[in-house]
């Protein structure tokens, strides 16, 4: 698989080149000064990995039709270091890597300045590429284990010397902290890491376990009381045909009720009519008596 180097400024080295002096920092591409300080610290590594017990560490080795920086074995472990002394292209770097992991390459180390990508890739950052002594300090990409048992980047600069032993002999390790960072951190660091995870999950399943039985008691209470609001509703629908029944035989009882009135009160205008009737007969009636017998009182007089 042909990658393009993710550092541009590989270039042979200058014959007048003697690198630059402690603290400069240089981080300018193709300078020949910065790349005498990278072979310098390729060379460095070899002779601090054949120190820790590698069996064998070689620079600018060809693995899988791949050029690492540095390349070591030890027992079947097989490990590549790239170094660089400029910020590497997180793309190209990604993709060498994985070129490197699936050509027979168990781990790879980036050396790189300090910056965010150093949480991105498995890298760590060196401030001084050119340190008085060999004296590399790593400022960036180490992770510790916090109170809480998780991991978190170190706020503590410490020695890439010590850093190398503990890789060789397997006290340091790359991982991932949560789904998008990682770091290296000690064997124990990521061993309390990955017990506060495994306690984390089983109280978050613990949790979740008690979430969906409350959901599902939840779910049974609402289809209770939706059985109880059918139940309610059918009875109120039930007793809103009953009332509207009953109102409607109160509406013909008093419909009922008025054509009594109406007609109670025909009868009761007949009967007055008939009583008026009545007392003017009666008063006819006695008018005539008066005069018959007026006439017979006459009658009697004049005979």
């Amino acid at each position: 698989m042909a990658l393009v180097d993710p550092e541009p400024n590989r270039i042979p080295a200058v014959a007048d080149s003697r690198g630059h002096r402690p603290g400069e920092r240089c981080r300018e591409p193709g300078c020949a000064n910065c790349h005498r300080d990278v072979q310098r610290l390729k060379f460095w590594l070899r002779a601090r990995l054949v120190e820790a017990g590698a069996d064998e560490a070689r620079v600018d080795v060809e693995i899988g039709g791949l050029t690492p920086d540095l390349l070591w074995r030890s027992g079947d472990r097989v490990c590549a270091i790239e170094v660089h002394s400029a910020a590497p292209e997180l793309g190209r770097a990604r993709q060498l890597t994985a070129a490197l992991k699936s050509g027979g390459v168990g781990e790879v180390l980036w050396i790189t300045p300090p910056g965010f990508w150093t949480a991105q890739l498995p890298a760590l950052g060196i401030d001084d590429f050119a340190p008085a002594a060999c004296d590399y300090r790593v400022l960036g990409g180490m992770l510790s284990a916090g109170p809480g048992g998780v991991v978190s980047p170190s706020q503590t600069a410490c020695e890439l010397r010590e850093f190398i032993t503990g890789w060789v002999a397997q006290e340091h390790a790359y991982g991932c902290r949560d789904e998008h960072m990682g770091g290296w951190a000690t064997v124990t660091d990521w061993e309390r890491h990955t017990r506060t995870q495994a306690a984390v999950i089983a109280r978050q399943r613990q949790e979740l376990m008690n979430q969906r039985t409350a959901l599902a008691l939840a779910r049974k209470a609402t289809r209770d009381k939706t059985k109880q609001m059918l139940r309610l509703t059918h009875r109120l629908e039930r007793a809103e045909v009953a009332a509207q029944e009953q109102a409607d035989d109160l509406a013909q009882a008093r419909r009922r009720i008025a054509d009594h009135s109406r007609v109670d009160a025909t009868l009761r205008i007949t009967v007055a009519g008939q009583k008026a009737a009545i007392m003017h007969w009666q008063l006819i009636t006695w008018f005539a008596v008066l005069i018959i017998i007026t006439f017979i009182t006459a009658g009697v007089l004049i005979r």
